[in-house]
């Protein structure tokens, strides 16, 4: 009996050996300092289109900052007067004192200053040609000066003429002089606003030219 349960047990166990052989259940050794080999089924997987796809990254630009504009604001500089670059030929300038008007005069061509005075109220012109001046006073006196002589030489006194209506009448004339060139010399052609009336006088060429 016994014999025959020992002969059962090593059946048994040749059996159970020869399945263990095929099956091949053996434990592999994995040694550390190998790298792991990608299996077969690893590089047939499928990878995700995500992460094959890169989306592009929207930088917002940098935002330049301009640097301060320094603005000088300043008034521009009116350069001193220069009569020289502006002066028509000749500048004739009145003040009126206790004594009588001044008239001061300034030649440009050569910067000559000089004054006629004291005079009576009146009205003044400069010849076309810069070469004389006519003064007429409000009492009817007619004076011509040339340019560059300090002094005035009578010519006219209108009043006595009696043609000019404000003398007459005894109102303040308004004067207004004008000249015309004849054939030999100047002349000076005055007339009164007031009542519109006028007269032409000839002017002493050696003082006109």
């Amino acid at each position: 009996m016994r014999i025959k349960r020992y002969f059962l047990l090593l059946v048994f166990i040749a059996i159970v050996a020869s399945l263990l052989h095929s099956c091949d259940m053996s434990v592999s050794i994995v040694d550390e300092n190998m790298s792991p080999t990608p299996s077969a089924t690893a590089s047939n997987t499928a990878v995700p289109v995500a992460s094959l796809t890169s989306t592009p990254t929207l930088t917002p630009p940098a935002t330049i900052t301009p640097f301060p504009t320094f603005v000088l604001s300043y008034l521009p500089t009116t350069p001193p007067d220069q009569q020289w670059l502006t002066c028509p030929g000749i500048v004739v300038t009145r003040t009126d004192t206790v004594k009588g008007d001044i008239l001061h005069i300034l030649r440009c061509e050569d910067g000559l200053e000089y004054d006629l005075a004291p005079l009576a109220k009146g009205v003044f012109a400069v010849g076309p040609n810069n070469k004389f001046l006519v003064y007429v006073t409000i009492d009817g006196f007619v004076y011509i000066s040339r340019i560059g002589e300090p002094h005035l030489i009578f010519l006219y006194n209108v009043a006595r003429e009696h043609i000019y209506s404000v003398f007459n009448k005894k109102v303040a004339p308004d004067f207004k002089l004008s000249f015309f060139e004849g054939e030999v010399n100047y002349k000076l052609i005055l007339l009164e606003r007031n009542y519109y009336q006028k007269r032409v006088y000839e002017l002493p060429s050696w003082i006109t030219h």
